[in-house]
């Protein structure tokens, strides 16, 4: 889960209904935590109460989904700020919602918090041959609504009748996320995939960080329109490249070619995978250096948007290496484990973030970090040792678990 120091995670219920904070970020608003069993009317009242109690300066909200029902918008609009506007994850999901009566156009940051993993694959490595990167990734929600799986067994399917053994051999499929519904993978194609199933944070991402590219084989048209694909945002946090044409850069227009592996009107994913598997080192590295890249410039761009609205509320943005002194004091002479320290960043469930600056001025700003894993220091144990079920096992009982976790990154 990377860097957490200066980062306390607690539940809302747990907040003193006193302290005040700089900056509140609502990052699911939308959503009543399913711990709770809140109606979203009950939701809401808790949000307003909380808003109320904590007083911030800035206040922000995180919307998913651009084509919630009118109800539940309203509703949502009416928490709406004068002053920061209603923000989403990307620039299409914010064209979505453009017209719905907000009271500042929507805008849209998408602040990355990086996975490092334990066994990282390097540039070198590649180049002495060794086979450090194996197989595609296609990570999410396991159910047939988000992802086409038809098709990808289908072009899966037709390589092997076709391909040699040993083509055939040097290909694999990961899939990985949360079980929803029953699911198993055909019978022809078992010996190609790997399903992990509701896999803990550090096998979810060491396994993607170990592939050739990500797959989003996106099933329904809204992840173009209204809704974000954390496909994205994984290929983002880990620096693999996601397979992208033409319609998926279009809508998510910050990608950009040289971060991804493109795949043109004449090719299948299967295609590009295959055109991937042999690329060159240096050809495969250049699209993970694009990625790390577009990595740097969206966090900057996210610290420049929350950065000036905190000044124009005229709270004094402390820098980097002020913080990091600042942490360190922290570190030698806190004592008291049953409050977060000012300018500890505390996560309130999937419902809510806040930040609390104390009067020492806003010293941290959050990063999303998704999609799931299991709570918990992201340290390897022995919990996280699971290895990938059969992909023919039936689905097992899915796990509560937060979608989208944010974090503060200490450089």
């Amino acid at each position: 889960m990377g860097n957490m120091e200066g980062v306390v995670f607690k539940d809302c219920s747990r907040y003193d209904g006193v302290t005040t904070y700089d900056l509140v970020w609502f990052v699911t608003p939308e959503f009543p935590q399913p711990s709770k069993r809140l109606t979203k009317d009950q939701h809401r009242a808790q949000m307003r109460q909380m808003i109320g109690q904590m007083q911030p300066k800035v206040l922000m909200y995180m919307v998913h989904n651009g084509h919630m029902k009118n109800d539940d918008w309203e509703k949502i609009k009416s928490l709406a700020s004068p002053d920061v506007p209603v923000l989403t994850l990307a620039p299409h999901v914010a064209a979505s919602i453009g017209d719905r009566g907000l009271p500042l156009p929507p805008d849209w940051i998408l602040p990355i918090f990086p996975f490092d993993p334990p066994n990282p694959c390097t540039l070198a490595d590649l180049k002495a041959g060794r086979q450090c990167i194996r197989g595609f990734s296609v990570q999410g929600r396991i159910e047939k609504s988000r992802r086409n799986y038809t098709h990808v067994w289908e072009q899966i399917g037709g390589h092997k009748r076709r391909a040699s053994k040993m083509s055939v051999a040097n290909f694999r499929l990961n899939i990985l996320g949360e079980t929803v519904e029953a699911f198993s993978v055909p019978a022809d194609v078992r010996d190609l995939v790997a399903v992990y199933k509701n896999p803990p944070y550090p096998i979810f991402y060491d396994v993607v960080h170990h592939s050739f590219a990500l797959v989003p084989m996106l099933a329904s048209g809204l992840y173009y329109k209204s809704k974000f694909s954390s496909t994205v945002l994984t290929s983002l946090i880990t620096g693999v490249p996601i397979i992208a044409d033409e319609r998926m850069l279009q809508a998510y227009s910050f990608l950009e070619r040289k971060a991804v592996f493109y795949q043109d009107d004449s090719q299948t994913e299967l295609d590009v995978m295959f055109a991937v598997s042999k690329m060159k080192p240096d050809d495969m590295w250049r699209a993970r250096s694009g990625v790390a890249e577009l990595r740097r410039r969206m966090n900057e761009r996210a610290k420049k948007m929350i950065t000036g609205w905190l000044e124009a509320k005229g709270v004094a943005v402390e820098p980097e290496e002020a913080r990091r002194l600042l942490l360190q004091r922290r570190r030698d002479v806190l004592a008291v484990p049953e409050g977060p320290a000012a300018g500890a960043l505390v996560a309130e469930g999937p419902g809510s973030v806040r930040e609390g600056a104390g009067r020492e001025g806003a010293q941290v700003w959050p990063q999303v970090l998704g999609p799931r894993g299991d709570p918990g220091s992201g340290n390897v144990g022995p919990s996280a040792q699971r290895q990938p079920q059969q992909a023919g096992d039936a689905a097992s009982k899915p796990q509560a678990f937060d979608m989208h976790t944010l974090h503060d990154e200490v450089k």
